[in-house]
């Protein structure tokens, strides 16, 4: 309960201390710069992201920051445990990146609205059209050097392994041939669904080399999603060991 109202007050105090500076970088701004706007904006929210993880007491343990690239674009691709995955990722990624990810995170209280600002990308799963849409979006996005973020699994797990990639979202790497960075995450979702209240945790994160697709074979290629799935299999496995259960 004490760690649920930490966060919730450390999110209300820098929605309400960083109107002015979000308005200014995003729809208050006539001068609007897209590039300028989001690393401004992606630097608030990592400012907010460090802060949650704090309130909360949760320890992350990160392996591989060395192969964290310092700009983009890139395509980060990692497995899905839980909404602090997001919290998560953007307190240790410098790269200001955007999120592909469910419609219901627009209608989420602040999250929303952060989200909004940062111009991430809401997919509608039950929609093809308009999940094709999106990722279309995001390939444009990519080719005018803007990192993105996919969960290929397309939902949460707390399993302690990953279900199968979804194949549609690699076309953002097939179509833009970026550089790819695999992403393990184990144990977030102890920071708050497992006792559906946000609580203390140690959680693991394991960052696997730059994938450059145009040194892949061509099998490595036709077979991107089970390639790059392999690689963050190897990279979850590595940090389970050590998880708690």
């Amino acid at each position: 309960m004490i760690e649920n109202l930490k966060v919730i007050s450390v999110m209300l105090k820098s929605y309400i201390l960083t109107i002015g500076r979000r308005k200014k970088y995003t729809y208050g701004n006539k001068n609007y710069d897209k590039k300028e706007s989001r690393q401004q904006i992606y630097t608030l929210a990592q400012q907010l992201t460090q802060n949650m993880l704090k309130a909360v007491n949760a320890t992350v343990e990160v392996r591989g920051m060395e192969n964290l690239p310092e700009k983009g674009p890139v395509l980060y691709v990692a497995n899905h445990k839980s909404i602090f995955d997001i919290v998560v990722l953007v307190s240790l990624i410098k790269d200001p990146c955007i999120f592909i990810g469910k419609k219901e995170i627009a209608k989420m209280p602040v999250v929303g609205t952060w989200s909004k600002d940062l111009g991430c990308i809401y997919i509608d799963r039950e929609d093809l059209r308009q999940s094709l849409t999106a990722i279309m979006a995001g390939i444009n996005e990519l080719r005018n050097g803007q990192s993105v973020v996919i969960f290929p699994e397309g939902t949460r797990t707390h399993a302690k392994g990953i279900k199968d990639f979804k194949e549609g979202s690699f076309k953002l790497a097939t179509k833009t041939k970026v550089p790819i960075v695999p992403i393990a995450l184990q144990d977030t979702y102890k920071i708050y669904e497992e006792k559906k209240g946000i609580r203390k945790a140690k959680v693991y994160v394991n960052i696997g080399e730059v994938i450059n697709q145009e040194q892949l074979g061509k099998e490595e290629q036709k077979k991107l999603p089970q390639y790059v799935q392999t690689i963050i299999e190897k990279l979850l496995q590595e940090i389970t060991f050590n998880s708690e259960d």
